[in-house]
């Protein structure tokens, strides 16, 4: 198949677009996104695929947006011995033309230009070939199945068939496809294709004998229930007649158990009366003794606020004689807390001229320390100067002598090479005529190595000497190393490469005189700078008086320990006085609060004395204690009474007898269940038989043995079809699969071919029997092709597409269509691949659409159109 072109009109955004491929070659499509790259190809898809009336959700979506127009799409396309130009326009006044050119003109429109493109296509397209030599960027990059290929697998048939196979038998190919559909169709007429389930005349044979046999079974089963139904019925009219006779007897016994229960429970109401009457007495004896209690507690209550009238006010009185004592104790402490600062005042004046004195001679020693370290950082500076200034006359490395060194051994082994395959050439002025060699002149005998052309020239007299082939590239790649040896010398600054490794010793031992004096300048700093050095040496002998203040007696530790002790003397004092100022102030609170609480005591005591005496004039306290006893004579005789009662009712057993009447009704229910039961039972076995009497089964059970085994015997006789129709088919697609393993090894060169220059000279690949690639190993690795990273899986995909249509015959090719492929690959991986598709490009077709045209600039011949 060859697209030649295509022109679509409203068509998504694309207002009007026609473009011209190249039948052979790369054509390059180029375009900003949304430029409508990949609608061109969805529109061929849906040429081919829908019909122009067609209003699937594909179609309509073609449609512009906001536009009641119809979407037009034509192509003129090669397909097999066929050139035809086709026509469709959707969604609104749909129509369909068909015009065939080759071999034989012709012109269909509407319905029957679309069934004859379907037909042309189903003659001549391949169509997995077509879906698989596609590649886009947001599509998988892996090839497509390739294995129902037939184009690709007549191509690899002439490539491991030898010609003489094919002379006499153009069309093997095609018969052997025929015979496999026609074996494909007549196991279909047995089996399911893909999971060889019974299908068609098997399945229904096996449901027809399944059927006949069923049918055979219900007959059995139906004359087993009649010869059960008459041996099960006269004991199930002998169970009927004794559940009757039982049902009588359950009926009196639930009867006899009813007055039982009401009689218990007639003596279960009147426990309930007499426990309510204890229960009133109960309440009246708690009532009582609670009004006892309260008379109680009232009587206590008097006598506890009397006590607590009398220790509040003793507690308040001797509070009150403690914060007398604490104020005295205070005055005291308050006087020596005053000598004892006045002291403490003295040594510290003392203290601070001592410190002063003392700060004065450490900062006079701090300023001669910061002055020697600074004298010996300005010796370490004129020694760094003096290194540095040798560093930068001497750019020799240690990167520069290990590169003379590999320079001098190449020289060496190039040198050699050249005088080994060289000719010796000897030349000897002999007389007073000028000699050239190459134009210059030599005076004595000369002898050089014969590489590449040498002229030899004197009076009369021009000898040209022709050196080996080989020789030119071997004196090549001397003449390069000693332009190296030239230029590494320049950028050394000597004259020879033994020079190199001396001038780098020298430096070497420069920059470890450098380090060692850094190191040292780093010591004297100690993390400090020469400009903070300097700052604090001026501010040293800014803050240093003229003279040093004089110092005290006693040194500044003594002095700081004895300021320290008094300053604790002060402190104590300070805190006993305090303590006991506060603990005075306490006492006279909790004097004050002492008196209160007796105040608010004794008024208690006066309200709580009146209510008693209150109480008492409504009732005595004699009157209130037999009114508890006559509470409690009544609630014990109460009581007396429940007991009586309760024992009369735990003799009765209420509880048991309530379920011996509940077991007797469950009886009752369990025998007219069974009773029920049992006349249904007894109805069906009559029905049953009676059913059997009127009815033919026998001869129904002849009938149905006659049909089960006429059904046996044709699914026997259509079980040796299907097993024959299985054992060809199977055979056929075995030795089919078999020869498709062998068209593995002509596409793996291909692909390993494509695949050096981008992947290397070691590349190699698994490629299992349906063309999909399994591995990948370079350089001896072995990585999976699923494991490789994405920019490498997208090129593989394209190099096998490109194997393929390479492979295929130009007749039975398809277009390769890569939509905006290559986005992951690197400029490297770029440049490579432009020369695969430009080697591939010779008889296959390639479509290119892309939206970053420098990705593809560097292939060969490519037709580029911009849109």
């Amino acid at each position: 198949m060859r697209l030649h072109r295509l022109r679509l009109r409203d068509y998504r955004g694309i207002a009007e677009r026609e473009i011209d491929f190249a039948d052979s070659g790369i054509t390059v499509v180029e375009g900003a996104n949304e430029a409508g790259k990949s609608s061109m190809i969805e529109a061929l898809d849906l040429l081919l695929q829908y019909p122009s009336s067609s209003k699937s959700t594909a179609v309509r979506a073609v449609q512009p947006a906001g536009r009641d127009v119809g979407s037009e799409v034509f192509a003129e396309i090669s397909c097999g011995h066929w050139r035809f130009e086709y026509f469709k326009r959707f969604n609104k006044k749909a129509e369909a033309a068909l015009t065939i050119i080759e071999p034989r003109r012709e012109q269909l429109t509407g319905r029957a230009a679309h069934e004859r493109v379907e037909q042309i296509l189903a003659e001549s397209l391949d169509s997995p070939l077509y879906r698989a030599l596609r590649l886009q960027q947001s599509g998988a990059p892996e090839l497509g199945r390739l294995s129902d290929s037939s184009a690709l697998a007549r191509a690899l048939d002439r490539v491991t068939t030898p010609v003489d196979a094919h002379a006499d038998d153009g069309d093997g190919d095609a018969d052997a496809q025929a015979l496999i559909a026609a074996a494909e169709a007549e196991y279909q007429r047995y089996y399911t294709l893909k999971a060889g389930r019974p299908a068609g005349e098997l399945a229904a044979a096996m449901a027809a004998a399944r059927a006949a046999r069923a049918e055979l079974d219900e007959r059995h089963r139906g004359l087993d229930a009649a010869e059960r139904a008459a041996a099960e019925l006269p004991e199930v009219e002998q169970a009927y007649r004794e559940a009757t006779a039982a049902e009588v007897h359950a009926l009196e016994e639930l009867a006899d158990a009813g007055r039982r229960v009401a009689d218990a429970e007639k003596v279960a109401a009147a426990l309930d009366q007499a426990a309510e009457r204890a229960q009133r007495r109960e309440i009246a004896v708690r009532l009582a003794e609670r009004d006892l209690a309260d008379r109680q507690d009232a009587q206590r209550r008097v006598a506890v606020l009397a006590d607590q009238v009398d220790a509040a006010r003793e507690s308040a009185a001797e509070l009150a004689g403690t914060a007398e004592r604490a104020d005295a104790e205070v005055a005291e402490l308050d006087g020596a807390v005053t000598a004892a600062r006045a002291r403490h005042e003295a040594l510290a004046a003392e203290l601070t001229a001592a410190v002063e004195a003392e700060r004065v001679r450490a900062d006079r020693a701090r300023i001669a320390e910061i002055e020697a370290v600074l004298n010996e950082l300005s010796e370490l500076a004129a020694s760094r100067a003096g290194i540095v200034a040798g560093l930068e006359s001497n750019p020799v490395g240690a990167e520069q002598a290990e590169q003379a060194v590999r320079l001098d051994r190449a020289l060496a082994v190039a040198q050699a090479r050249v005088e080994a395959a060289a000719a010796r050439v000897e030349v000897t002025p002999l007389g007073g005529e000028e000699v050239l060699v190459d134009g210059a002149a030599i005076g004595d005998a000369v002898a050089l190595s014969a590489v590449g052309d040498t002229v030899i020239e004197t009076t009369g007299v021009r000898v040209r000497v022709i050196g080996a082939a080989g020789t030119r590239a071997l004196s090549d790649d001397l003449d390069a190393l000693r332009r190296s040896e030239r230029e590494l010398l320049t950028g050394c600054r000597v004259e020879s490469l033994a020079e190199v490794a001396v001038r780098a010793a020298e430096r070497g031992a420069a920059e470890r005189a450098l380090a060692d004096v850094e190191a040292a300048g780093r010591r004297l700093l100690g993390g400090s700078t020469e400009q903070a050095l300097s700052g604090e040496r001026d501010r040293l002998l800014a803050a240093s008086p003229g003279e040093a203040p004089a110092a005290g007696d006693r040194p500044v530790d003594r002095l700081r320990a004895a300021e320290r002790e008094q300053q604790g003397l002060v402190a104590r004092g300070e805190r006993a006085a305090s303590a006991r100022r506060a603990e005075a102030a306490a006492a006279r609170v909790r004097a004050q609060a002492q008196a209160e609480t007796a105040e608010r005591a004794a008024s208690d005591l006066a309200v709580a004395r009146a209510e008693l005496l209150e109480q008492r004039a409504r009732i005595s306290d004699e009157a209130l204690s037999g009114v508890a006893d006559t509470a409690r004579a009544e609630h014990a005789e109460a009581c007396a009474v429940v007991d009586e009662q309760r024992a009369r009712a735990q003799r009765l057993d209420l509880p048991g007898l309530r379920a011996a009447c509940a077991e007797a009704e469950q009886r009752l229910d369990r025998l007219r269940g069974r009773i029920g039961s049992l006349r249904d039972q007894r109805t069906q076995l009559r029905t049953l038989i009676e059913q059997c009497r009127t009815e033919n089964r026998l001869d129904d059970l002849t009938r149905a043995q006659t049909a089960d085994r006429a059904a046996a015997a044709e699914l026997e006789r259509v079980t040796r079809r299907a097993e024959g129709a299985r054992l060809l088919y199977r055979t056929l697609t075995r030795t089919r699969a078999e020869s498709r393993a062998r068209y593995v090894a002509p596409f793996t060169e291909r692909l390993e071919t494509l695949a050096k220059p981008v992947f290397g000279e070691s590349v190699r690949f698994e490629v299992d029997d349906d063309f999909t690639i399994a591995s990948r190993t370079l350089d001896g690795v072995t990585v999976d092709a699923s494991a490789l990273s994405g920019g490498a899986r997208e090129q593989l995909g394209l190099i096998a597409r490109l194997a393929c249509a390479m492979i295929v015959d130009p007749g039975d090719g398809v277009p390769v269509i890569l939509d905006d492929a290559l986005g992951y690959s690197d400029p490297a991986r770029l440049a490579s691949m432009a020369g695969v598709l430009g080697d591939a490009a010779g008889g296959a077709q390639i479509i290119v659409l892309t939206c970053t045209p420098d990705r593809y600039a560097a292939v060969p011949d490519a037709r580029v159109v911009a849109v």
